[in-house]
């Protein structure tokens, strides 16, 4: 389980000669680093807060952004394990005809999972950006770096995973489905990028 791994060791794992972990674990991990840093700032405003909607309306992005944690970490493995799914059914036995449409068909199964995992990783990324331009709405000038910095990992999460998707969409055999989800990714990819550089926009008023 790469999520139980230490940072080093992760790190260790990465740059080491095997094709997993990848793009799309450290795409996950981007997006759990903005959540993260997002929660924090949710609840440092929360302790200094006295008014009680705002106060609610900040506990409930915490929560959120736990729950977003956790499942950017999920996706850490399931993205590996897609990858490792996608190798063995490359492997199967294609001697008969029948075994032969077989194993394609799982091929393009596989390639579907392998392509879905980013692009639910940029999905949810895309998500999160609306939460973090709201708790920046409520941040000081000390909170704001931190802010941006999360909106920053986030649409880095959003872009890098969507490369992936992309790519893994080419060997799909339904150009229907290919289509529609690199549409898709083209629409989230904009999204984050504006979202990103409104955000900055509004930093720099801040200085």
């Amino acid at each position: 389980m790469l999520a139980d791994l230490t940072i080093r060791e992760y790190l260790a794992k990465t740059a080491s000669g095997n094709s997993v972990p990848a793009g799309g674990s450290a795409s996950a991990i981007g997006a759990a680093l903005a959540a993260s840093l997002t929660e924090k700032i949710a609840n440092v405003i929360v302790s200094r807060q006295e008014n009680a909607d705002i106060k609610l309306q900040l506990v409930n992005i915490a929560e959120c952004m736990n729950a977003l944690r956790e499942e950017f970490i999920q996706c850490i493995d399931r993205d590996v394990d897609a990858y490792n799914e996608l190798l063995a059914v490359h492997k199967m036995p294609e001697g008969t005809n029948e075994e032969k449409m077989s194993r394609d068909e799982q091929v393009q199964k596989s390639i579907l999972i392998a392509a879905m995992v980013p692009f639910d990783v940029a999905e949810m990324t895309m998500r999160m950006m609306d939460l973090i331009s709201e708790v920046a709405k409520l941040a000081d000038k000390r909170m704001a770096t931190d802010v941006c910095t999360a909106m920053s990992f986030a649409r880095s999460a959003v872009i890098s995973a969507l490369i992936i998707v992309k790519q893994n969409l080419i060997p799909l055999n339904s150009k229907q489905i290919a289509h529609e989800l690199t549409k898709k990714s083209h629409d989230i990819e904009n999204m984050a990028i504006v979202k990103e550089k409104e955000l900055l926009d509004w930093f720099k008023t801040l200085n």
